[in-house]
């Protein structure tokens, strides 16, 4: 599992074309005509690679609240699949199912979370402040020592 947290002053997002890749994306894709903005939100870029736990899950959303009591303080948060950070992606149906479990462990910590689009290629418009913390690669299983935030 690999992604990006982002701390962002503006996010938009519009689906442009569904994927025909991996194999057997289409039948999981989801599509949208609108364009989707957000403000001042923590976006979430996730990446689900084969063989990954579950368990993962808990430790990017620690990453991520961590993250956001000690730099952002937004309660909006947003989750992006994004599977250009690896060439050892898991079956759509499955990243797809984790992708939404992320929502909700996210609501749970009392986030409000959106979702964009699964097994889409998307127009995209982030803007960022350029502040300590604004962006914060991620990997699990985490092979060194936990990154220090400060």
């Amino acid at each position: 599992m690999r992604g990006i947290i982002w701390r962002l002053k503006r996010f938009e997002s519009e689906d442009i074309l569904k994927s025909s890749w991996p194999k057997g994306i289409k039948e999981h894709a989801d599509f949208e005509k609108n364009v989707k903005k957000f403000e001042n939100v923590v976006c979430i870029w996730l990446c689900v690679e084969k063989d990954d736990k579950e368990g993962y899950l808990d430790s990017l959303v620690e990453r991520a609240t961590e993250l956001n009591e000690q730099f952002y303080k937004f309660n909006k948060a947003i989750v992006l699949p994004f599977a250009h950070l690896s060439n050892k992606l898991e079956k759509p149906k499955r990243a797809k199912e984790i992708l939404n479990k992320l929502t909700e462990k996210l609501r749970e910590r009392s986030f409000e979370v959106d979702r964009i689009t699964f097994g889409t290629h998307k127009r995209a418009l982030w803007e960022i402040s350029g502040n300590v913390a604004d962006v914060s690669y991620y990997e699990f299983p985490y092979s060194g020592e936990k990154p220090k935030v400060a």
